[in-house]
């Protein structure tokens, strides 16, 4: 059966074999959640559920896929596309989203699709055919999502020719799911009789009938090929039979579709069958063809495997089974002919703005120096409208002895691997390129040369910037900005960005904000979509690290709406601002929001090679995975961030891998990798201020936390306290404060800790930072519970009391956890006395009721408050409560 749409029901044909024990079967399922069909190609799949849709006339949404569909934003759009064809509510809702220059996610269309069918009056069924040329995990997940929480009058009907990828076990245990596999699907030797009496006529001995269905297990295909094969010619014997069939697949499309048409059809074919898209205007380009709409309507009025690629139809592709054997014929027969067109192709989408495709049919053509001369006119655009991976990748298809000739394509690659902080290689191109100047751009003049000559001088300057924060010599920024040109004034905004940068790695966030107020007229006026987003993210960094969330993710959200005003509603460029939101959401204690932000974000830091956005991204995942209680997943993140450090180019660079690891090790109580770092380490308070040295020595301290280490403590985070606050870097002061309240604490300097305490609960209630408290709940729990007996009179903020709330949630969590463990760690008598020590009782009175001597309880309790880590008789009765060690309830 000829599939002649993606989006409608594929006709039925007047005449095929009905299988009414399969479609009762399919009747009696079809208040299934899930209806899977899957057999073999060409085993009547198709057939089977248009026999069941017809006789039980089901409102259908049929979307046929294929290889091209795995791009995960034409995939969304083809179903919202198919969804729309239901009714026209429906329709006049999806419209809209579909005519916006946006690309679409599963994150966003499948919950907007649950949100329109969740109020439906009937029941309904997606029909997705050919599923298994799917192989994107991101569809994958989608659809088992939306499988999970589709409305309950919504029905999935997935035909493939492989088991589908989702998980089917919990829908088979709940009764959702109606399954035909391949062994249903297999003709009966009746159905192979009736077949080709009825359907069509052969003249075969019921011998010969029966060795075809034994040849073929009941394969419908094969056995409609056996027929092709056989109709009006005559017939020697079996094995002529099956010898006639090997290449029917081929031959029927070539002799049966193609050679049959009109002879400028049959060469329209020929020629658009290489395109993988194409429309009317590309078509003309082509083929010369000036009444090329005219053909395009014969194609589609024919059935001649012809697809629509949207709901205008202005966009088409043919059936890949006919565009793969047309372009097998082409290249063999014609080589000159199917390179010519693959550049024509190539040079009508590169100037439309469809650089994928141009590129795609570039490489195509095997014309290296045809595809080297687009990618140089090109790569620019390209990255500005697509993302840095897919610049990376084209680049990477060129061959290394067309690339040594083309310096413009090396100095691209130098700028796109900047990031992924493998820097000797770079240094070395830029070097040679700079010792020979006119042999190396000897090739190039006009806009070229400019383009070469500002890439250089950008990247002569930037280079020590990425090797590790420097200072900024002013003469030298002044002397280089002028050397870049007017038109390519963006990586002037580059450079600056790069400046900024380095002030903030170097511990000093006011200079970073001052310097990108600085860029902000060259960054936007340059109209650089790249240059944008890295003012936005570094800005957002900038303000988040001085204790300003708010605005931090105002500037943020400021970029998610300059990228949509432009159409770019999901540009994979956004994704570089989601580990800044991340942060937000896990200071403001939004685990789960947070997690989805960090994950995506960190995903595309890896697939662009950006080295410190994977390594701070993993960092952040493996502090939320810690907060959920996922040490599995914390352990891949600190795997993650060995294997990065270990081949970084770049040590000095900002980033604090071995610090990170560190305190994501400690996080699951394994101090011994963070103890040999601090030996090695040997850090100093009195070193030079930097953003690493920040976090090298907060991970110091947090290593003498929790070994009890208190003066030692106090001796480093003081300095670094002031140091800190001197540069507003308010994030690291609020984590020295918290650090320092649970060490004087635990001192003994009670009053000392509630001021400390006080200012920080007061430095951050505005803001709403709320983890940082819950990170340091066992050191600060008791100077918060003093806090809020002190208030009882008064009234307590509503910061503290979310902070008290989250932080009793994560208190008892983690004693039910350690109540085990600490029962084992105290002794029968310390309980014993601890119970008593609860109940009200005082030492003379727990001596006689314990029958010890005083000394000997004084002895046990102090042995308590060391195993309980704690000071006093109240903070033990408290942890032993929160521990449930006591059994009298506290007052």
């Amino acid at each position: 059966m000829l599939i002649t749409t993606k989006l409608h029901i594929p006709p039925m044909k007047s005449r095929m074999i009905m299988r009414r024990h399969l479609t009762d079967r399919l009747r009696e399922g079809s208040s299934s959640r899930l209806v899977v069909i899957c057999g073999l190609p060409g085993s009547g799949k198709t057939s089977l559920a248009c026999q069941w849709i017809a006789e039980d006339h089901l409102p259908v949404a049929w979307y046929s896929l294929d290889k091209t569909d795995n791009d995960a934003d034409l995939f969304f759009r083809y179903l919202l596309t198919s969804l729309g064809t239901i009714d026209d509510t429906i329709a006049s809702q999806v419209a809209p989203l579909l005519q916006e220059l946006r690309q679409f996610s599963g994150p966003e269309i499948i919950p907007l699709i649950i949100r329109l069918f969740v109020d439906l009056p009937r029941d309904i069924y997606l029909v997705l055919d050919d599923y298994h040329l799917i192989h994107t995990k991101e569809i994958h997940d989608a659809l088992s999502y939306f499988l999970e929480y589709m409305p309950p009058r919504m029905h999935m009907v997935i035909l493939s020719r492989h088991a589908i990828p989702l998980s089917l076990s919990r829908f088979r245990v709940r009764s959702q799911l109606t399954e035909i596999v391949a062994s249903d699907l297999k003709f009966t030797e009746e159905e192979t009789e009736r077949f080709f009496t009825d359907i069509m006529p052969v003249t075969l001995t019921t011998d010969e009938v029966h060795e075809l269905a034994r040849y073929t297990e009941g394969w419908v295909g094969g056995l409609q090929l056996f027929g092709l094969s056989l109709k009006g010619k005559g017939l020697n014997d079996l094995g002529d039979i099956l010898s006639r069939a090997c290449q029917e697949t081929t031959d029927y499309l070539i002799d049966e579709v193609i050679k049959v048409q009109p002879r400028k059809v049959k060469t329209f074919i020929q020629t658009t069958a290489l395109l993988d898209r194409f429309n009317v205007d590309l078509c003309r380009e082509v083929t010369g063809f000036t009444d090329t709409p005219d053909i395009l309507e014969h194609l589609y009025r024919n059935n001649l495997f012809l697809i629509p690629l949207n709901t205008e139809n202005t966009w088409h592709r043919y059936h890949h089974l006919l565009s793969e054997a047309v372009r097998k014929g082409v290249k063999n027969i014609n080589p000159a002919l199917y390179r010519d067109i693959q550049r024509k192709a190539a040079l009508w989408f590169a100037r439309h703005g469809y650089l994928e495709d141009a590129f795609r049919h570039a490489f195509a053509s095997e014309d290296q120096q045809f595809a080297a001369d687009l990618l140089e006119d090109y790569i620019l655009p390209l990255l500005e409208n697509y993302e840095h991976a897919s610049s990376l990748r084209w680049l990477a298809k060129v061959p290394s002895e067309i690339l040594t000739n083309r310096t413009l394509l090396k100095l691209h690659e130098c700028g796109l691997k900047l990031d992924s902080l493998q820097l000797t290689t770079i240094e070395t191109t830029v070097q040679e390129i700079d010792d020979h100047q006119s042999e190396a751009f000897e090739r190039y003049q006009g806009d070229k040369r400019t383009l070469c000559l500002d890439l250089l001088a950008y990247l002569k300057y930037i280079l020590p910037y990425f090797r590790e924060p420097v200072e900024t010599d002013q003469t030298r920024l002044n002397e280089t900005l002028k050397m870049i040109s007017h038109e390519n004034r963006f990586f002037s905004g580059y450079i600056k960005v790069a400046v900024s940068l380095s002030h903030f790695l170097r511990g000093n966030p006011p200079l970073a904000s001052e310097t990108l107020k600085e860029a902000s007229g060259i960054i936007f006026s340059s109209k650089s979509i790249w240059a944008r987003m890295f003012w936005y993210k570094n800005m957002a960094d900038v303000e988040r690290v001085q204790g300003h969330l708010y605005r931090s993710e105002a500037i943020l959200g400021e970029a998610f709406r300059s990228f949509d005003e432009k159409g770019l509603f999901h540009t994979p460029l956004k994704l570089l601002l989601y580990l800044p939101m991340a942060w937000i959401w896990y200071l403001r204690n939004d685990l789960e929001k947070a997690l989805v932000y960090a994950e995506r974000g960190l995903e595309y830091a890896h697939h662009s090679q950006f080295t410190r956005d994977y390594m701070e991204g993993n960092y952040l995942l493996g502090l939320l995975w810690s907060a959920l209680n996922r040490p599995d997943e914390v352990e891949r993140c600190i795997d993650r961030m060995r294997a990065v450090a270990k081949i970084v180019d770049a040590p000095n660079t900002g980033v604090a891998p071995e610090s990170w690891i560190a305190r994501l090790s400690m996080t699951q109580n394994d101090l011994t990798g963070a103890e040999a770092w601090a030996q090695q380490r040997h850090i100093s308070s009195n070193e030079p201020f930097s953003y690493r040295f920040v976090h090298e020595c907060l991970g110091y301290a947090d290593l003498l936390c929790r070994q009890h280490r208190h003066e030692e403590m106090i001796d480093i985070l003081e300095p670094l306290r002031k140091r800190s606050a001197e540069r507003n870097m308010m994030e690291a002061v609020l984590e020295t404060d918290l650090f320092l309240a649970g060490a004087y604490y635990a001192s003994g300097e009670q009053m000392r800790a509630r001021k400390i305490m006080d200012q920080a609960l007061a430095s951050t209630e505005a803001e709403g930072i709320i983890r940082p408290f819950i990170n340091h709940c066992p050191s600060i729990s008791p100077i918060l519970a003093d806090i809020r007996h002190a208030r009882l009179r008064g009234r307590i903020s509503s910061h503290l009391a979310i902070i008290l709330d989250v932080s009793a949630t994560v208190t008892r969590m983690a004693a039910e956890k350690e109540q085990e463990g600490m029962e084992n760690r105290l002794s029968p008598r310390e309980t014993e006395i601890l119970q008593l020590l609860a109940a009200g009782y005082r030492y003379r009175e727990i001596a006689d009721k314990a029958f010890v001597s005083l000394n000997t309880v004084r002895s046990h309790i102090r042995n308590i408050f060391k195993k309980l880590n704690v000071r006093t008789t109240d903070q033990a009765i408290r942890r032993a409560n929160d521990l449930g060690l006591c059994q009298t309830e506290l007052q």
